[in-house]
């Protein structure tokens, strides 16, 4: 008999351009702190080092989200929990905003975590929505392109904050500025409305056991394929966010550019790794072999992190070396994503993505939460630019040579 979810028509557009939306904007709420932070952290009285404990809090936040999400796609949809994202976006950068006018420091700390807590909510919410979204709408002999074209909303929503952020600052202020990406939200929330009935299957479905979180943990844990996945996907998640969170801090603080510029480069190496997403999508497709070039990409993400090592440690390295490492580490840290979300749909079926994909997830943004926090408290111990990336190096060269590695005992599909 036909499931109601078999019977449901695919509209790859339409599902395609409502997921990529949601992903720029989530993207956008979040990584505009990192770009603000050299900036305004001194005016709150505050260490633009802490904005690694600012992102840390909002990964913790989107670790535990994800892992509802699979519950809350099966009773309400997953363009009404898309909207619920954009909605803890839009509240969390209005908090951020709010957050100036608090008269004291216990209730600054308390207005940002909040605001961080409401950003991640919101963030946790958008890879599994999409997941089930996609793996309905897209053709099955394009997922690593569609997955890799949706997760160009990150280095997008990346590029728009290094653009709009630093000339928010200088043509009004930041807290009109937050509150111009809390209203952008907002008004998508309700541009989604019409979409429901377009993309959501029509039947709901209440949890079930096998939704619950601890088991979709020890189901991620105890499946050999699974596993490996979610463990390289938390050292590539930790060194992408310590990129974007660091990188305007690197050239504007480390480096003595000015935050214009740092900002330009950080939204230039975004449009690199827009391309380079689609481009390693398309060629997962291709290759049909997913789990391989995610093995090369944290070979190449390595080398990145090394060279900018390097170029940490040199007086005034040249400019246009900078901006060429810089956008080298932009592809490789971050065009993965897509590819990872192929290779997940390859292992999964696709009733099951949304709660799987907020489990893996939780891995993810374990690594987004550490990355940033253990890169910034590296950068505070005193050890410096140098040592703090090439500590971070370790990280995808160790995913790299376990993503080649094939487990054994993995059930047919989740190898």
């Amino acid at each position: 008999m036909t499931s109601p979810a078999a019977a449901w028509p695919t509209r790859p557009g339409p599902a395609l351009a409502a997921m990529l939306g949601v992903q720029v904007l989530a993207t956008l709420a979040l990584v505009s702190a990192s770009v603000l932070a050299p900036a305004v952290a001194p005016r709150l009285g505050l260490s633009p080092a802490r904005i690694g404990l600012y992102m840390a809090l909002a990964y913790l936040a989107a670790m535990l989200a994800g892992l509802r999400c699979g519950h809350w796609v099966a009773r309400h949809g997953p363009v009404r929990v898309s909207q619920m994202a954009l909605a803890a976006s839009a509240l969390g950068a209005a908090g951020a905003a709010a957050s100036a006018q608090v008269p004291s420091a216990a209730g600054l700390a308390v207005s940002l975590l909040s605001a961080a807590m409401a950003i991640g909510i919101g963030y946790g919410l958008v890879n599994p929505a999409a997941a089930a979204v996609l793996s309905h709408h897209a053709p099955l002999h394009a997922r690593g392109l569609f997955f890799s074209i949706k997760q160009t909303g990150v280095p997008v929503g990346v590029a728009l904050a290094g653009l709009l952020m630093p000339a928010g600052l200088a043509w009004i202020d930041w807290q009109a500025t937050a509150l111009g990406v809390a209203a952008a939200c907002t008004l998508a929330v309700v541009a989604l409305q019409p979409l429901r009935r377009l993309l959501d299957p029509q039947a709901r479905t209440e949890a079930t056991a096998s939704h619950s979180v601890g088991a979709l943990l020890r189901r991620v844990w105890h499946t050999p394929a699974l596993r490996r996945l979610s463990l390289a996907s938390l050292a590539y998640a930790g060194t992408q966010q310590a990129f974007v969170t660091f990188l305007v801090s690197l050239l504007n603080l480390g480096l003595g550019w000015t935050l214009a510029l740092a900002a330009s480069v950080l939204s230039a190496s975004q449009l690199v790794a827009t391309g380079a997403r689609i481009g390693f999508g398309a060629l997962a497709d291709r290759w049909g072999a997913p789990r391989r070039l995610l093995a090369q990409l944290g070979g190449a993400m390595t080398v990145a992190c090394l060279a900018l090592a390097l170029l940490s440690a040199v007086d005034h390295p040249p400019t246009a070396l900078v901006v060429a490492v810089a956008l080298g580490c932009a592809a490789t840290a971050m065009g993965w994503n897509g590819v990872f979300f192929a290779e997940l749909a390859r292992c999964v079926p696709a009733p099951e993505i949304a709660p799987v994909a907020g489990a893996t997830q939780f891995f993810t943004f374990a690594g987004g939460m550490l990355g940033p926090l253990l890169f910034g408290e590296a950068l505070r111990a005193g050890s410096g630019w140098p040592w703090a990336w090439c500590a971070l190096a370790v990280a995808p060269a160790s995913a790299a040579v376990m993503m080649m590695a094939r487990g054994r005992g993995a059930s047919p599909g989740t190898r």
